[in-house]
Order: C-alpha cells, then structure tokens, then sequence
C-alpha cells in the first residue's frame, strides 16, 4: 500500500546517568539535545522544552528528581506499529506528553511530541482520503463502499454513470433504498466476511457486472464496512447472447457443405450480385473488404466465403474490434509472450495464430488504433507475426476478412485509418445491401426463420396472416437482418395458434403497417374502377411489387379476394 510519509521523529538524544545534576541537564537542554536517563525498568525523557520547568524542582540531581515525580517518565513503542497505527487515528496507551520510539531490535531511535504525532496522524489521514479518492475517480470500474449499516459512502462517476444514480442521491442512504437487497453481493460479503472475487453478478435485471468485493475491518479485525468494484459486461453479455443464438438456431452450415452459398436466401438482383463476388473471393486467398450497415449479415457472409474455400477445414476465428477493450486488442490479435503478463511462461497465442491455414474474421475495423493497424499491416504483407512482449517473429497463413460499417476511404484524408493498411485489404471490397434495398428477399428469409425458431422453440410452423406479410415488407427495417430475425422469433414465442397475426407485431411494426381496407371511391389501388387491360395489369402488378409476391395480401391491398386475382392473372397470363 502506500508508504508512510516523513515520521517527525526528534533524534538528538544524550543519554546520562541517573546520578547527573539538573544543572548539566538543563545545559544540555538549552543546546537543543534531549537527555535520556533509564531508571531501573522505566526511562525518563527531557527534552529542550523543559528547560525551564527544571528550575522550579528543588532537587540536586536526577534522581532525587525521579523520586519527586513521574511526569518525566516516558513509555517506549515500536517506531513501525506507531506508523501503522496513524491509519486509525489511535494514540499509544498510557501516553502522557511524549512518545519514545524503538526500532525493531527495541533500541530507543527517538522521540516525538503529542502534539507533532497527532498532526502527523492527521495529514495522513487526509493523505489516505485523497488517495482514494483519485484512485476510486481514476478507475474505469464501479466503486461502491459501505458502511457496517450497508450506508453508502463512496460512490464513484463510473457507478453514476452505470447505474444512472447521482452520487448525492445514493450517498448517505442505505443502499437498499435503491436495489433488491436480495441480490447486493456487497451486503452478502458484510454479513459473511467473506473475499468475493471475478464473480458474474446481475444488479438490476439490465445490468451484468463482473463484481470483486472485500470487507473492511478495523484494528480489531471487526468488520466496519465492505467495498466493491463492479466491471461493466452488459454488452459483452449481450454479444454473447447474440453469437450464441446464431450458433443455436442459426445456419445449419453442415447441411450445406456442397454449396454453403445456398444459405443466403434471396434471388433479387442486390444480394445476387453480393453472391457472384463472394464465390469468386472465395477460390482466392487475398484480403476481403465487407461493408455494409449493423446486421446486414457481414459474419455471416464471411462463414460462407470460409466455408467455401479451401480452407473450410480450417478454423474460423472472430474478433470484434467494438466489444474488445483497446488495451488488450493487441493481445487479443497477436497474443503475448511469456513474462510479458501473469501466467504462463510459454505465452498465449493471439487469434491470429488460433486461425492458422483458417480464416480471421475482424469486425469494426475502423475502431481499432492506428499502431494496432500498422502492426495488422505489417502482418498482410510480411505473413508474420510478433507476440505482445516478445520479439521472435512467427510465420502463420492466416486468411483475413475485414468487415465495417464505415466508408473507410473518407477516413484516409483526416488520418483516421491507414491508407497503406486500407489498400492492403481492399482489393475486393464487397458492400453487402441493407434489408430495405431487397425487399423481394424478405419472404424467402422470413420462411428460413420460421422454420428455425419453430423447431428451437418446439412448436409446428405457423403461417402469417396476409396483414403480417404487408408489415413486413413495407417496414424499412433499421436493425436489418438481425431486427428481422428477432421480430420473427418473438412472434414464434407469443404466438399460440397456426397463423401469426398483425397484433404479435413489435408496435413499431404496427405503427408503420398502411391500411389494408381501402376506400372503393377514393384508392388507387383498386380493379373495382379500372377502365383498360392495361389499368388493371399495371395495379396487379404494384399490388404484387409492394407485398413482395404474396397474393393473398395483395388481394386485400386490391379489395378483391384471392380467387378473382388468381383468375385476372390467369387471364391476364401473368403466372
């Protein structure tokens, strides 16, 4: 912990012996040196402020003096306990005026005033509060101190910022007030005295923390308080949750192994062109750039750029450049050699080297450090790597697929990416389309998904109610793929009967979903009041366009039924 600061410790001491007269004791006084004299099992100490007070004894000596009185009498501790014990702001038992202090072998060093001891004490103390006070301000995790009581008394901006609660509504106030009781590890830890260290802890039901926790005891070793630091996981959680769900009910890549490009469902010309680049990459080993906006299905794209290349026997690796922190991206990419950190002394290889003859998938490029991308580029164009505190370079083929959500290009001039590292890795580039630039693959993707949470969730497919199809492919879908598959599972969990209906939407869904029922005298979209062939071909048409194909919507977006459209186009040959 912290070292104790300058102990203001007299050393000018002359000891003499009992049988000395005052009057060479007062001389010795007035040259600032202290006199020490030891009389059978106690010491007495006089020191340059008392001088004066000697010439009001009668006494001829020393001893005669020791028998008048014993204010001189002076108790010996040990410098190192005195240091310690200013923690607490305690003072030395028996102690009259003066403290003599011992070193570890029990030799008298020096001495100090009760006066000087007790100021020292104090600017330690106050030392201690500044101390932790930066030091619970300057940490990027939650602090929270209690008292016995379970009072809160420290509570720090990242807390505030965590939990959403000012310091000066939390200080001072049991914290309870604001939390389950039930669930506060800090309270468990008061109660039980225990070390709780690197343990997943959920707050509040939105909330996952990493929680290290300890009491505080006094001198005694009775428990005064506890304190707790609590590391914000909650997106690393919610990623985490995300990935697993894609390897649960995701792609089922093992059913596909003879063209895994089968998996992107969708005919339309946006995704068929993504498609044709794709394979083409594939059969090669350069770089490859994905651009496109969050949940497009970018990891997704590169799965199957891996699975059909010759490396599909290879491991694919991924790693986030926005979930992990910046200060362990490096080893996170490259590893570390041993020493460098705690552990092992042979190192831990980076994911680079976990790829090897595989595929490296970087998401969020652009968030990654400018020396982190130097050292990635001296990897791509050197096929070699160094260890985070090593200096052996490592040969490894590892195939890199960079994916952002960025223009990287217009990040060149203001030098917020490389533009040595940007050339590098963009020698085919790839810009996947968002949700609403396809809106004629939204079936096809919403039939795969139904089937895959039906069969996870383990209820028989249900079809959707036409109202449901026009939602769906009328929506601009923000989230894109992903908003779309998780609209799709929460209306496999609401939904208790063979057809999905309007109202098991999410309400932005509804909001958005324009009227089926039209209004014969003022629509457009009708055949009630066509005057030509052509007319009705060309409503038939844009009915068909705008439910992306699904005729039972479009019959209602018609006003006639599915029958009489089925008949107009038959008539028209419109199959």
């Amino acid at each position: 912990m912290f070292m104790p600061e300058h102990f203001p410790l007299h050393t000018q001491i002359q000891t003499l012996p009992i049988e000395t007269k005052l009057t060479e004791v007062i001389t010795v006084l007035h040259s600032g040196t202290a006199v020490l004299v030891h009389n059978n099992h106690t010491v007495a100490l006089f020191t340059p402020e008392d001088a004066e007070l000697m010439h009001a004894f009668t006494a001829v000596n020393v001893a005669e003096l020791l028998l008048m009185t014993s204010y001189f009498n002076t108790q010996q501790h040990p410098l190192a306990k005195l240091t310690t014990a200013t923690q607490d702001l305690e003072l030395p038992q028996g102690t009259k005026r003066h403290i003599l202090c011992t070193n570890d072998t029990g030799t008298i060093t020096g001495y100090l005033t009760l006066h000087a001891y007790a100021n020292y004490a104090l600017k330690e103390r106050q030392k201690w509060h500044a101390y932790f006070t930066a030091l619970a301000d300057t940490v990027t995790d939650a602090v929270t101190v209690v008292d016995r009581d379970g009072a809160v008394i420290c509570w720090n901006p990242v807390a505030e910022e965590l939990y959403g609660l000012p310091r000066a509504d939390i200080v001072g106030k049991r914290i309870g007030e604001h939390f389950d009781v039930e669930t506060l590890m800090v309270l468990k830890m008061l109660d039980e005295g225990r070390l709780i260290r690197n343990t997943y802890h959920r707050p509040r039901p939105e909330t996952h923390v990493l929680i290290n926790a300890s009491p505080i005891k006094d001198a005694a070793g009775t428990i005064i308080g506890g304190i707790a630091t609590e590391q914000d996981i909650t997106q690393l959680v919610r990623l985490n949750e995300q990935l697993t769900t894609v390897e649960s009910v995701g792609l089922p890549f093992e059913a596909s192994q003879e063209d895994p490009f089968a998996l992107i469902k969708g005919k339309g010309p946006a995704i068929g062109k993504v498609i044709q680049w794709a394979k083409k990459v594939a059969a090669t080993e350069t770089p490859v750039l994905l651009i496109g906006e969050s949940g497009v299905g970018k990891e997704q794209l590169a799965q199957i750029i891996h699975q059909s290349s010759s490396r599909s026997a290879q491991p694919f690796v991924t790693v986030h450049c926005g979930v992990v922190p910046a200060g362990i991206l490096e080893t996170e990419l490259f590893g570390y050699q041993g020493g460098a950190f705690s552990g092992s002394e042979s190192g831990q290889p980076g994911k680079l080297e976990l790829a090897k003859e595989g595929t490296l998938f970087i998401n969020d490029i652009e968030k990654m450090s400018l020396e982190l991308q130097a050292k990635l580029y001296r990897y791509i164009t050197q096929q070699t790597l160094v260890r985070s505190g090593g200096n052996q370079p490592i040969h490894v083929r590892t195939r890199i697929i960079i994916a952002t959500t960025q223009d990287l290009a217009s990040k060149l001039a203001s030098h917020e990416f490389r533009t040595d590292l940007y050339y590098a890795l963009n020698v085919v580039s790839i810009r996947i389309p968002p949700l609403r630039e396809r809106v004629e693959d939204i079936p096809a993707m919403v039939h795969m998904y139904l089937k895959q949470f039906s069969m996870h969730y383990q209820k028989p497919v249900p079809t959707l109610a036409p109202e449901v199809i026009l939602a769906l492919t009328q929506y601009d879908w923000p989230g894109n793929i992903q908003e779309l598959k998780n609209v799709i599972e929460r209306c496999i969990i609401l939904n208790e009967d063979d057809v999905i209906t309007i109202d098991q939407l999410p309400t932005t869904l509804q909001e958005q979903q324009p009227s089926l029922v039209q209004d014969t005298e003022t629509s457009t979209m009708t055949l009630k009041e066509t005057v030509s062939e052509i007319d009705e071909i060309t409503l038939i048409e844009e009915a068909l366009a705008k439910t992306a194909g699904n005729k039972s919507a479009a019959a209602k977006l018609l006003g006639i039924s599915r029958g009489t459209l089925y008949n107009k186009m038959k008539e028209f040959e419109m199959e």
